[in-house]
This record gives C-alpha cells, sequence and structure tokens, in this order.
C-alpha cells in the first residue's frame, strides 16, 4: 500500500504479481523494453496482484541527478527539487472572482511563495498558468500524454540538475512569464524541512540525555509516532510550512507599527527540539509530560539539540565556578 510520500509520485499500476525475490527488478513491455523498475505492491487483504512500477522516465530523472568523482571515486545525489511554492485550486466561481481572474485564464492560485529560490517570478495572488510553456487546469493538473491527466508537480519534481524553469503567470491583468534577461527562469532545488525527512539521507539519527530527560530533534518519522500527541503535531506541522529564508515570528512582532501579513520563517533556528522520555529519578519525580517541544532552556532559546548541550554545559560551569568561589578552595589529588 502506498504512502505518504510515496503515494504522491508517478507510478504505474501492473497486474503482475511483485514479491521481495522480483522488487527492484526491471518492467518490460511487449516489445522487451524496460518501462520501470518494480519497487511495490498493494498488500491490503481486499486487493491481489495490483503491483506498481517507477516508470523509466522517473528512473532516468533519478540517474540525472547523481554526479559521479573518478578522483575520489565517490558518487553523490542531490535530491529532486521541492515544489516553490503553495496554491489552491481556481475552479471556485466566487474565488475567481474575488481575485478578478477572467473566465478565459486558467491555472492555480498561488497563496505563497520562496522568494528566495522563485526571486519575484511567482507571487502571493498570481494565477500560474504554465509551466516551461505547459498549460495548467484550474484543478492543477495538465495533459500527460493523450487524455491521460496528472499533477503539474511531475514536471518540477522531474527535472534535472540546473535544469532552468518559466513561470507564466497572470498578475495585475497582465500575463508575465520569467524568460527574459532582467527575469530569467529560475532553477529549483531541494528546499529543507526544519523537521528532516529521510534519516541517514537529510539528517542523522541524535539525541541528547541531560539527567533524567531524553531529547531529540524534530522529524517526520516522529510526528507519525503514536505517542506524538496533536498538539505537538499541529506545532511541528505549522513549522514546516514556514520558508527557511523568511523573517521569524519573534522579528515581525517587534514591528507593532506594521500591520501588513508577514510570513514567518525560522528565524535563528536550526531544528526543533522534542523531549520524549523522562528517567525515573528523584529528581524527576512525578514528571509526566514526555513528548512536548523544548522551547527554551534557563530562559534562553533553543536554537538546535547542538546549541540546548552549549548553553547546558555553559550553565554547568558557571555553577561549578559559583559553587568554588563560595567555598574554600580544597586539595586534589591524582592517581595514576
Amino acid at each position: 500500500l502506498l504512502e505518504a510520500p510515496a503515494d504522491t509520485i508517478l507510478a504505474i499500476q501492473i497486474d503482475a504479481a511483485i514479491n521481495p525475490g522480483n522488487s527492484g527488478g526491471p518492467a518490460f513491455n511487449s516489445r522487451g523494453q524496460v518501462t520501470g523498475v518494480a519497487f511495490c505492491k498493494d498488500a491490503r487483504k481486499q486487493s491481489d496482484n495490483i503491483g506498481y512500477v517507477i516508470p523509466a522516465a522517473v528512473v532516468r530523472a533519478f540517474l540525472g541527478r547523481i554526479s559521479v568523482s573518478e578522483e575520489v571515486g565517490t558518487c553523490t545525489y542531490t535530491l529532486s527539487p521541492s515544489i516553490p511554492y503553495r496554491w489552491h485550486s481556481l475552479e471556485n466561481t466566487s474565488l475567481r472572482m474575488a481575485h478578478n481572474v477572467p473566465k478565459g485564464v486558467h491555472g492555480i492560485l498561488i497563496v505563497d511563495a520562496a522568494s528566495a529560490i522563485v526571486k519575484g517570478a511567482l507571487q502571493k495572488g498570481d494565477v500560474l498558468t504554465k509551466i516551461d510553456g505547459t498549460q495548467l487546469a484550474d484543478d492543477g493538473q495538465l495533459t500527460l500524454r493523450g487524455q491521460e491527466l496528472i499533477q503539474h508537480n511531475y514536471l518540477l519534481r522531474g527535472k534535472q540538475l540546473n535544469e532552468p524553469t518559466v513561470f507564466s503567470v497572470y498578475r495585475d491583468g497582465k500575463h508575465l512569464s520569467n524568460d527574459g534577461p532582467n527575469d530569467p527562469p529560475c532553477v529549483l532545488k531541494d528546499l529543507p524541512y526544519i523537521c528532516p525527512r529521510w534519516a541517514d539521507v537529510d539528517h542523522q539519527p541524535d539525541y541528547l540525555i541531560l539527567g533524567a530527560l531524553v531529547l531529540v530533534p524534530m522529524s517526520l518519522n516522529l510526528m507519525s509516532s503514536k505517542h506524538a500527541g496533536k498538539r505537538l503535531v499541529a506545532t511541528c506541522k505549522d513549522w514546516c510550512l514556514k520558508w527557511q529564508e523568511e523573517e521569524s515570528d519573534e522579528t515581525t512582532k517587534n514591528d507593532s507599527n506594521d500591520n501588513s501579513s508577514k510570513k514567518s520563517g525560522w528565524g535563528d533556528k536550526e531544528e526543533l527540539v522534542v523531549l520524549t522520555d523522562i528517567f525515573a529519578h528523584e529528581l524527576s519525580f512525578s514528571y509526566s509530560r514526555p513528548w512536548r517541544r523544548v522551547v527554551s532552556y534557563n530562559g534562553t532559546s533553543i536554537r538546535s539539540l547542538c546549541h540546548l548541550k552549549d548553553i547546558w554545559l555553559q550553565s554547568c560551569k558557571k555553577s561549578d565556578h559559583d559553587t568554588n568561589a563560595a567555598s574554600p578552595p580544597t586539595p586534589t589529588t591524582t592517581k595514576i
């Protein structure tokens, strides 16, 4: 059974049996051509012999993002580009009227954009009509081949390394495109999440134990844990909607004279820290609130798990210094 994020990739459904013995092998058509790679099956009891194949086009895009260093003898894979905007369909007549979208204009409404990537090519309130000259429908779909439809993110996720992207938009009654010398095409890239997505890919597993407290960086895998409460999941999802390069919440709050809507980003934060377990100890007696986000330590805002470790060590040194200053020095011995 395909689950997120695998349910958003382009796949071919087949009725051939897929099992651990042939998963990862090539799938051929009647002419002996490789059409894709077998990779999973629908394991639900009510289904039988439903498998999925990664199409050859997706495989070629994957291979095209691999760079080989012959001198070092290593290969490096660059993650596929992220979608640098968030959008809403324009099928609703009232919504089209509210944004002054004429009947002859079709596409999707941009509700937010990563300005560091799109650099003005996309703005909030734009109607994205075309990507690389391919027309988008009001529900975000485009024609793949013949009468087959697919969501438009297929065009962006399948980009090669440093391949440019041209966005065509309808803005303030004008049709615009970023294909000129003063407004060049965008080169998309993977945009990091403040909650990492894949262990050993965009983050390494890490943890910190302070006394009886077990702390870890928040990740999407932890968000799917049965122990993560609704409040923690909602907080992390809200942070995952923030673009890294935008202003922080603290910055926007200080500007009380500006009543305009401002985007809020990560600020000085690198990751979110979560308390996942509390060991039994007299100092933690009656503590029963694990799986909470840790916001600060002794009043200092936490930027990351490493930052928490640093400020904890500083507080320990300060405590030792204050203790030694208040009491006479004691002799020390070294055992060899």
